[in-house]
């Protein structure tokens, strides 16, 4: 099952527009390109913020552990130039908090009433030295620290040197080490939507380090490091913001196992000879939780004395059947083939998924697609399983 979270705010940080906040801006950038004068490259950055407090509700409301999920970050690419054949993108947890702002890149006068790349934070930490330890309790030490010159945002960071100490548990840093700080993902002659695994960072601010807080300021985005200071590396990739008026909104997707099966008196259907059909509504609302029906039965049933109707003998999928959902209009894959997450239910009556439509675009059309396994043969079912949804 999956639950998707869209972000509270985001913005693009441009080296060569210091002072210029981006809050409402269609596109965030990522990359380097030459200066003006052609004597250097300016970077530019991303920071992107999705509120925890909603998963926390998802964790409740479908009684599933924090450990038991995976998170995705998904950003769509709008346009990319000059980009290596190879080439990282970080995703660093943001060290401090940050306003959003009101500002433009395109805008004659500037705006700054929000992050731009000279004033990063708007509060709790500086950078007096370049590195700071995170807040913790009085007495207690923590190998987290913040790292950052005041310029290009901050980020979070573990030295090897540092020490837990709880009332009740001690922490070495030589045999712990805290997951979610170092997110990135690799590119080589491929696609460059960006779906990086971020569950560790999840996991950090909702569970916290070594019974340490850690706030959740949401992610910075960059070429890595060693690209940044690589000359021969240039090139940027702009995707779409909370604020495009498209489908390709960011988004964090929580995936977790909600699926059970159970056949009950229902038979196995023949993989040699089987149709499948739902009985889909024309629409379901934005605001729906709800249980997708999907049944079985043999393509060519007989009559017997014992089944007059075997047109409406129900039999069930396979227990290794998989979904995917996929936008009907653009054929985009909302959410993928998972062994784990996305497996196809089965009760007494037929099989079924549980799908959450609260995450979902209104006024779209989604379409559904299965996956048959049998040995090493994988049927897919392509047919009109369609739906929309509505507010």
């Amino acid at each position: 099952m999956f639950k998707i979270i869209y972000p509270e705010k985001d913005a693009t940080l441009y080296e060569s527009l210091p002072t210029t906040n981006t809050g409402l801006d269609e596109i965030l950038e990522v990359g380097k390109r030459l200066s003006t004068a052609g004597s250097s490259y300016l970077k530019s950055r991303s920071v992107i913020k999705f509120d925890m407090n909603d998963v926390s509700s998802a964790l409740t409301k479908y009684n599933v552990n924090l450990t038991d999920c995976k998170f995705m970050l998904q950003l769509y690419t709008t346009h990319a130039k000059n980009l290596p054949a190879d080439y990282t993108i970080d995703a660093k947890l943001v060290g401090d908090d940050w306003t959003n702002g009101t500002g433009l890149v395109s805008l004659t006068t500037a705006v700054d009433n929000g992050i731009t790349w000279d004033n990063p934070k708007s509060g709790s930490f500086y950078w007096t030295s370049g590195s700071q330890q995170i807040a913790v309790p009085s007495g207690s030490a923590s190998s987290i620290y913040i790292s950052g010159s005041g310029e290009g945002g901050s980020w979070l960071y573990q030295s090897g040197s540092g020490i837990y100490s709880g009332s009740l548990t001690f922490y070495s840093q030589s045999f712990y080490t805290q997951p979610g700080l170092d997110l990135s993902e690799d590119f080589s002659y491929r696609p460059t939507d960006l779906n990086i695994d971020v569950t560790g960072a999840v996991k950090t601010w909702i569970s916290g380090s070594g019974g340490f807080t850690i706030p959740n300021y949401g992610f910075l985005l960059q070429f890595s490091d060693a690209d940044e200071a690589d000359v021969s590396k240039t090139g940027y990739v702009r995707f779409f913001s909370r604020e495009t008026h498209t489908v390709y909104v960011p988004r964090l997707t929580m995936y977790f196992d909600k699926s059970s099966f159970n056949t009950g008196s229902l038979a196995a259907m023949d993989l040699n000879s089987y149709t499948v059909y739902t009985k889909l509504k024309k629409e379901y609302k934005d605001s729906a939780v709800t249980k997708l029906r999907i049944y079985a039965r043999d393509k060519y049933p007989q009559k017997s004395p014992t089944n007059l109707f075997p047109m409406t003998t129900v039999k069930y999928l396979p227990s290794n059947t998989l979904y995917t959902l996929k936008d009907a209009a653009t054929d985009e894959t909302i959410i993928p083939f998972d062994n784990i997450y996305t497996k196809v239910s089965c009760d007494s009556t037929s099989n079924f998924v549980y799908m959450d439509m609260t995450g979902l675009m209104p006024t779209r059309y989604y379409r559904l697609e299965f996956k048959v396994t049998d040995g090493f043969v994988e049927e897919y079912i392509e047919d009109d399983f369609y739906f929309k949804v509505v507010r």
